[in-house]
C-alpha cells in the first residue's frame, strides 16, 4: 500500500503491547471480519470490488459517460448522503484537472427551494444531463428534486428530455429501474446488497467521477489491489485493523471524539465523505466515538484553540496529503516583515503548519494517528475508499454494531412523513 499508518503520536495514551492484546483478544472477530461474516448478508456487495466494478459494468458505466461528456455542460447529481459523498470527494479534489469535463452540479442534497433555484439559474442555457440517485426511491430529497427536474426538462426538450435522464437505482415497484423502463430513461444499478455509505465503487459513484474526467479504470485497479493487500496481511500487521483498534482505545481512555484533519482545502469533501462513514456506521451506541473534521490552516485560527488548550476528549486522525506546486513566494518592494521567506516554495509554508499544528498538538497532551500519503491522484483514492470502508467495517464490529443500518435515519423521516400527511 502506498498510504502509510504511524501511530507514533498516540504512544503516550496506546501502546504497541495495547493494541495487539486487543488484535489478540479480537481474533476471531478480525477473522471474520477478513471474510466479511458480520453483519447482515444482504449488505456485503461492497467487500469484493469486482461485484460492481468489474470489466463489464466499468465498460457499461464509460459507455453512458461518453455520452454524457459529448453531449453535456452540465451534469446535475440528484442524490443525498452516500449517494454523492463518495463521487463528491474525488470530482471536487480533481475538477481543476479537467476543464474539458461538464460542470457537475449537485442538487438533491437538501430541500431548501432558495437552493433548488439557484442550481436552475446556475445552468443558464446550457446543455444539460441528469443522474439521479436512489436506492430506495422513497426519500424526499432526491425524489421531489426528481420530479421538478423531469419537468423542467420536459420544457426544454419536449419528448426527448428521457434521453437526458440517467438513473441509478434498485428493482421493485416504485423503484428507479421500473420508472426507467416505463419512460426510456438510461438505467444503471444500485445495487441491493450496497448501502448507501458503502456505494463508491459502484455505479453510484463511478458514473459521475466519469463524467467528470477523473480515470475510474485506475482508480478501481488501487482499490482491488488495496482489497488484496488487506485480506492477505496477518491481522497484527493490517493497518486498517490497527487504525480500528488505536481509535476504539483512545476512546476508553477518554477521548471520545476523532477529528480527521486535511491540510489541502480540495480533500475537504474527502473528509466530509469520511465523516459519514464513520458517524452513521457506529453512531447506533452510546460508547461510540464522534467523528468530526478540520481543514488546516483554517481552522487553526478557530478550533485550533480549543484543541491546543481546551477539555482533553479530542484526539485527530491526520491525512499528510498534499497537492504540490511550483509557486515561490516574491520578493516584494514594500516592507512586510515575510522578507525571510523570500524565494522559498510557498508549499513549505502548508508543509510547516501541518508539521507545527501536529506537533504542538501532540505535545500538549492530543493523541495524533496519521496516514502519510503521496500527492492524490486515482490510484490514492482507489486506496483511501476501500481502506476506510474496510476500517469502517472492522471498527464497527469492534464495538459490537451492526454496520450496515441506520434505524436512527429513519426515525426522524417517519415524523417528517407524519407533519406532511403522508
Amino acid at each position: 500500500m502506498i498510504v502509510k499508518l504511524n501511530l507514533k503520536n498516540i504512544d503516550k495514551f496506546v501502546s504497541e503491547e495495547e493494541i495487539q492484546e486487543v488484535i489478540s483478544s479480537n481474533r476471531q472477530l478480525f477473522q471474520d471480519s477478513y471474510e466479511c461474516k458480520l453483519g447482515p448478508d444482504d449488505s456485503k456487495g461492497w467487500f469484493k470490488v469486482d461485484n460492481y466494478a468489474n470489466d463489464a459494468m466499468l465498460k457499461e458505466i464509460l459507455e453512458v459517460s461518453k455520452n454524457v461528456r459529448k453531449n453535456a455542460e452540465v451534469f446535475v447529481v440528484i442524490g443525498i448522503g452516500g449517494s454523492n459523498r463518495s463521487a463528491l470527494a474525488a470530482i471536487e479534489c480533481f475538477k481543476h484537472d479537467h476543464p474539458d469535463a461538464p460542470e457537475i452540479i449537485w442538487a438533491g442534497n437538501n430541500l431548501s427551494g432558495t437552493s433548488l433555484q439557484r442550481v436552475f439559474k446556475r445552468i443558464g442555457e446550457r446543455s444539460v444531463y441528469i443522474d439521479v440517485i436512489a436506492k430506495d426511491f422513497n426519500t424526499v430529497e432526491p425524489g421531489l428534486t426528481f420530479r421538478m427536474f423531469r419537468e423542467y426538462l420536459k420544457r426544454r426538450y419536449g419528448s426527448a428530455y428521457n434521453k437526458r435522464v440517467i438513473v441509478t437505482g434498485s428493482e421493485g415497484r416504485g423503484q428507479l429501474k421500473e420508472m426507467s423502463e416505463k419512460y426510456g430513461f438510461t438505467y444503471l444499478p444500485f445495487p441491493e446488497d450496497v448501502g448507501g455509505r458503502f456505494c463508491v465503487l459502484t455505479p453510484v459513484g463511478l458514473l459521475p467521477m466519469s463524467v467528470a474526467g477523473i480515470d475510474i479504470r485506475k482508480l478501481v485497479l488501487s482499490a482491488k489491489k488495496t482489497e488484496a493487500e488487506l485480506k492477505s496481511l496477518p491481522i497484527e500487521e493490517n493497518p486498517a485493523i490497527r487504525y480500528a483498534v488505536a481509535r476504539n482505545l483512545l476512546f476508553k481512555k477518554g477521548f471520545q471524539i476523532e477529528g480527521f484533519v486535511v491540510i489541502e482545502p480540495e480533500l475537504e469533501h474527502f473528509a466530509r465523505w469520511w465523516l459519514q462513514e464513520f458517524g452513521e456506521t457506529e453512531g447506533k451506541i452510546q460508547d461510540a466515538i464522534f467523528p468530526t473534521y478540520f481543514v488546516y490552516s483554517e481552522d487553526l485560527h478557530s478550533m485550533g484553540q480549543y484543541i491546543q488548550e481546551g477539555r482533553r476528549f479530542v484526539f485527530e486522525t491526520y491525512l499528510n496529503c498534499f497537492k504540490p506546486t511550483e509557486i515561490k513566494i516574491l520578493k516584494s518592494e514594500e516592507e512586510d516583515g515575510f522578507d525571510y521567506l523570500n524565494n522559498r516554495p510557498y508549499d513549505d509554508v502548508n508543509h510547516a503548519v501541518y508539521q507545527a499544528a501536529l506537533n504542538a498538538h501532540y505535545e500538549d497532551g492530543v493523541p495524533c494517528i496519521e496516514f502519510i500519503a503521496p500527492a492524490p491522484d486515482e490510484t490514492l483514492f482507489g486506496e483511501l475508499y476501500y481502506f476506510f470502508l474496510f476500517a469502517v467495517y472492522s471498527s464497527a464490529n469492534l464495538i459490537g454494531v451492526n454496520p450496515f443500518n441506520q434505524d436512527g435515519v429513519e426515525n426522524y423521516k417517519r415524523n417528517m412523513y407524519r407533519i406532511l400527511g403522508k
